[in-house]
């Protein structure tokens, strides 16, 4: 009898202990935890975690490698979200990668996922913050939807008002019946396709200039692309250059000439005015300009004596042939010249 009841007890320690066990692994199997698998623990921050509870499933390009640990409040705009990730995505996840909240479907339970980033940087360890982003919450998705919605019925409201008005306007029926208002749409759009085959020549006709002043055709092809020109013209520039400079110092000497010859002048003034010269003499002795005078005077009529004396020698018979002689020779001399 005690056998029994000892193998009973034994029996039900047993029972329950299988219990236990089983309840423990429905839950941590709830829980997604995994036995088998190494874990550490990563935490991450945001500002509304939009309904994530522990248990939630962490993905990386969809495929899950952790489960939410806890979910902390830390102040009123800071909530704290662990993450025990599987030990082997210490080779892949690094730290500058980018944990979000997103959901498991459409309306599914929310999760975490970690988007890798661009640029290079260590791979995570234990302990490390990952970085956040917002995410989208259903409610302001439904509240922006609510204000795209209203804003389509005051279009729509505006839209029916409008062609309202379109249909009572007398001014647009009567355009629309108008038949010459066709008329002279077509009339302008052929004189828009004329203007606009005019401006597409010109267009041509001026890429072609363009084109030419490139390849150095013309005047301002050749200023532009010449070398030798441009030689020449640098030339021509430093020679007008040095003549400006020589004009400058020309017209330096030019004023020193003036200032030298005001000064002779001036010299020439005052010698003339208080010089002992022959100019003051006759410029200011009346007595030595009258004997001046008289001294031409004699001298005109000694030249006209002269004068007289040489016609009488011309008729005298000595000298008469050897005049007449120089006559010939100065008639010869002339008749040569007009030959």
């Amino acid at each position: 009898m005690a056998n029994r009841t000892s193998d009973t007890i034994k029996l039900g320690i047993f029972v329950l202990a299988g219990l236990g066990l089983l309840i423990a692994f429905l839950y941590m199997l709830g829980k997604n935890q995994n036995f088998f698998t190494s874990r550490f623990l990563v935490t991450a921050r945001f500002e509304n975690v939009n309904g994530l509870v522990p248990g939630g499933n962490v993905r990386v390009s969809g495929i899950v490698v952790g489960v939410v640990e806890s979910v902390t409040l830390m102040n009123d705009t800071l909530v704290e979200v662990a993450l025990r990730l599987d030990d082997e995505m210490r080779k892949v996840v690094r730290k500058n990668t980018i944990a979000s909240i997103g959901t498991d479907g459409l309306v599914g339970n929310r999760v975490v996922n970690l988007l890798p980033a661009k640029e290079p940087a260590p791979l995570i360890e234990p302990g490390d913050i990952i970085r956040s982003e917002s995410d989208v919450s259903t409610s302001e998705m439904l509240r922006t939807l609510d204000r795209t919605n209203r804003n389509v019925l005051e279009i729509s409201e505006g839209l029916i008002q409008t062609i309202d008005r379109i249909n009572k306007s007398a001014q647009l029926a009567t355009l629309l019946n108008d038949q010459s208002l066709s008329l002279n749409l077509k009339a302008a759009l052929v004189n828009l396709r004329n203007t606009t085959v005019a401006a597409s020549a010109t267009a041509k006709d001026l890429q072609a200039l363009v084109g030419g002043i490139r390849n150095g055709e013309g005047t301002v092809g050749a200023l532009l692309r010449d070398t030798t020109l441009a030689h020449e013209l640098n030339q021509a520039a430093r020679k007008l250059n040095a003549v400006e400079e020589q004009a400058g110092r020309l017209v330096l000497n030019m004023d020193t000439l003036v200032q030298h010859a005001t000064a002779l002048v001036g010299n020439v003034q005052t010698d003339i005015q208080q010089g002992p010269g022959t100019a003051h003499l006759l410029l200011r002795d009346s007595l030595a300009a009258d004997r001046v005078q008289a001294i031409l005077q004699n001298i005109e009529v000694g030249t006209g004596r002269f004068s007289e004396d040489m016609e009488a020698l011309k008729h005298n018979f000595l000298f008469r042939g050897y005049f007449r002689k120089l006559e010939k020779e100065k008639k010869k001399a002339e008749a040569k010249k007009k030959q």
